[in-house]
Order: structure tokens, then C-alpha cells, then sequence
């Protein structure tokens, strides 16, 4: 007997329509990851400008523990990437001047938040000029 104001109730057995899904009986294999490739810069960067007497001598450095990404500037001013590097990092160029100087690092696992520095050393016209910079994330040296 129904209850004024209640819902009437299905009689068993539910029937449920067939919509022509049936499950899967086994499992996809998963396919294997690659393993990843060593990291390699962008390009391959130039240490010596093409033209030009190349008085300067920019060092760029990178210290911490673990991997970052980078970019710097190469003595043709083209903007070199190198993933994944493992620190310390460090290279040398000659260049015709300190215009297109520039290092910039991030922490490859975003939430890591070890000290970071960076240092770039630029000799060859007059007094070395030493760019320092320390950071828990990321971080760039240029001069002004």
C-alpha cells in the first residue's frame, strides 16, 4: 500500500537495458618509457665569435646539488639551452664584449628549493667584473 507523499517502489528483478557495452576481459599491456636521453644543449654553442679580435673571456658557473635548466648567452649572442645539467655546472667563452652576457638557471623539480647560485667572471678589457647571485629558485647574473 503507497503512502500519501512517498515515492513508488520498482518490484524485483531490476531490468537494466542492454546498451552493447560488455567489459574487457584483460588488461592492455602498458608500453615501456623510454629511458630519457642525456641532456644537450639547444645547439651547439659557439666559445669564439666568427668574426672579431674575441678580447673577453666570459666564465659562466652554476652551483648547487642536483640538476638545473640553463641558458646563457655564446659568443655569437645566440641563446644556448642545456637541460637537466648536473651541477656544479661551468663554461667558458671568448667574446667581443660583455653586452650579451646573461646566465639563467631554474631547479629542474620545481619543488625543490636548494640553494642555487650562480656566477659569471668577465676579464680581458681593464678590471675582472665578478656577477654573483644566490637563490632557492631561479636565478640569473647579467650585468647591469
Amino acid at each position: 500500500m503507497d503512502r500519501p507523499g512517498s515515492e513508488p517502489i520498482a518490484e524485483e528483478p531490476w531490468v537494466v537495458p542492454d546498451d552493447g557495452w560488455t567489459a574487457p576481459t584483460t588488461r592492455a599491456p602498458i608500453p615501456e618509457r623510454p629511458s630519457p636521453a642525456p641532456p644537450t644543449p639547444s645547439k651547439q654553442p659557439v666559445t669564439r665569435p666568427t668574426s672579431g679580435p674575441a678580447p673577453v673571456t666570459v666564465v659562466y658557473e652554476v652551483t648547487g646539488s642536483g640538476e638545473a635548466d640553463i641558458a646563457y648567452f655564446d659568443a655569437e649572442s645566440d641563446l644556448i639551452h642545456v637541460d637537466s645539467a648536473k651541477l656544479p655546472w661551468r663554461t667558458t667563452i671568448r667574446t667581443n664584449g660583455p653586452s650579451r652576457v646573461r646566465l639563467e638557471a631554474d631547479w629542474v623539480d620545481m619543488e625543490y628549493h636548494g640553494l642555487l647560485e650562480c656566477t659569471v667572471t668577465i676579464s680581458g678589457t681593464g678590471t675582472p667584473v665578478v656577477l654573483k647571485e644566490r637563490s632557492y629558485g631561479s636565478i640569473w647574473c647579467a650585468p647591469e
